[in-house]
């Protein structure tokens, strides 16, 4: 097999188990490929020696595997999602972070990672990608689009249009558009609903709004949503799973679901409620 390794550079607690991790793979003739980046931030702690037989490519660059890891929180994880793109490579997130709402694994349990991921018993759940297209290109995320005014003090309108029909418009601080993934995220902190990750839907949800008869929104993720957006001020914010681009008012965006998803591993008959109770800490 081929082994694509991603993580974030805050590791020095988890040193040792990373090499142990590296090692098990190389001694059954695994092929270990790791971001450029992240091999040298392990190779300044752990010694030279541990780069030997590994491959090494940029972030840029997508990885040829059978299975992708990401070690950090979920922001490593979002990374390595990106990293493998369109590939549909399975990613599996041992968790280093405060949350890793969506990773699988974690250094605490290694009883786990030696069973399942070492071992190969696992289980892939496909999740949906949300496409935005924006003045400066094409864009995916698979936690959500964030619209919102920036630093300036300005009020956003936010003027929407699903599948062609008028559909709501939005005053106030922003707008979210989140996948089902991404529905335990940003959404859920503005008060947005937690969907389901087999959910065919998208959450559209207000920040601040200006009215209080605004509501977050549930739409089918066939849709098209189209944004027009204005404000007093020049420019607004679109950020796409924490990449950030400043984009000129008044401005269009286009919403729909990518033609290709994400595949993420999960322990067996483990469930989504099962990951709301033991990592939001909900009904338990």
């Amino acid at each position: 097999m081929i082994i694509a390794i991603n993580g974030n550079r805050h590791q020095e607690a988890h040193l040792a188990e990373i090499e142990r991790l590296v090692s098990a793979f190389m001694r059954r003739d695994d092929t270990v490929v790791m971001t450029d980046r992240f091999l040298d931030y392990l190779t300044d702690r752990i010694g030279s020696r541990f780069a030997i037989g590994i491959r090494h490519i940029r972030l840029t660059e997508q990885p040829r595997a059978d299975l992708a890891i990401a070690i950090g929180g979920d922001g490593a994880f979002l990374k390595t999602a990106a990293w493998t793109g369109e590939s549909e490579i399975p990613v599996a997130g041992i968790n280093t972070g405060h949350l890793g709402f969506l990773a699988a694994f974690s250094f605490d349990r290694p009883g786990e990672i030696e069973r399942h991921l070492l071992g190969g018993h696992y289980e892939v759940e496909r999740r949906a990608l949300l496409e935005a297209t924006t003045p400066a290109g094409k864009f995916l995320a698979l936690n959500e689009a964030a619209i919102t005014r920036g630093e300036n003090a300005s009020m956003i309108t936010v003027d929407t249009r699903i599948n062609g029909h008028h559909s709501l418009t939005y005053k106030g601080d922003g707008l979210i558009i989140a996948t089902p993934t991404g529905s335990t995220a940003y959404n859920l902190s503005v008060g947005g609903p937690i969907l389901d990750p087999s959910v065919a839907g998208w959450v559209i949800s207000p920040i601040a709004a200006h009215s209080l008869s605004v509501r977050p929104l549930v739409i089918n993720d066939s849709s098209l949503l189209t944004a027009d957006i204005s404000l007093r001020a020049k420019n607004f914010r679109l950020s796409l799973d924490g990449k950030t681009l400043s984009l000129e008012a008044p401005c269009r965006l286009e919403f729909r679901k990518a033609p290709f998803g994400i595949n993420i591993v999960k322990l067996p008959e483990h469930t989504f409620t099962d990951t709301l109770r033991t990592k939001l800490g909900l009904g338990g």
